[in-house]
């Protein structure tokens, strides 16, 4: 299970977001289903096939890492169903994260990132602080 710190590192740009037939999964196999691809160059800074990266909260695993500034995930029907993800349009800004690192980034906080509920929003307003 891969932590975060829920720290975000940077905003990342939404490339495209496509169903496909021949997506590369995480473990090297082909298959079809839902790829995100996001530009980030924060994020990329050391990840490799199959690391966790967050996407506005989202623990996803990187998938296609070939082109430089940005990676590939692979979104499951479950995360579709549960998160906005699949709402994003190419341009969208997400917030991005590296998973925790032992005896590394951490300021303190500790998320993992996956969906164990759905809640509802019932107010919202601007501070003025």
């Amino acid at each position: 299970c891969q932590m975060f710190t829920g720290i975000v590192e940077e905003m990342g740009t939404i490339v495209s977001l496509e169903e496909k037939n021949d997506m590369m999964l995480w473990d090297g196999s082909v298959g079809s289903g839902t790829e995100l691809v996001v530009k980030g160059d924060v994020a990329i800074d050391g990840a490799y096939l199959g690391c966790s990266i967050c996407v506005s909260g989202v623990c996803l695993t990187a998938t296609d890492l070939s082109t430089p500034g940005q990676f590939s995930v692979g979104l499951a029907p479950e995360t579709l169903r549960r998160t906005y993800l699949g709402n994003l349009k190419s341009g969208d800004r997400v917030n991005l994260e590296r998973a925790s690192e032992i005896g590394g980034r951490n300021s303190g906080h500790f998320v993992q990132g996956h969906v164990d509920g759905i809640g509802k929003i019932i107010n919202r307003w601007i501070d003025e602080d």
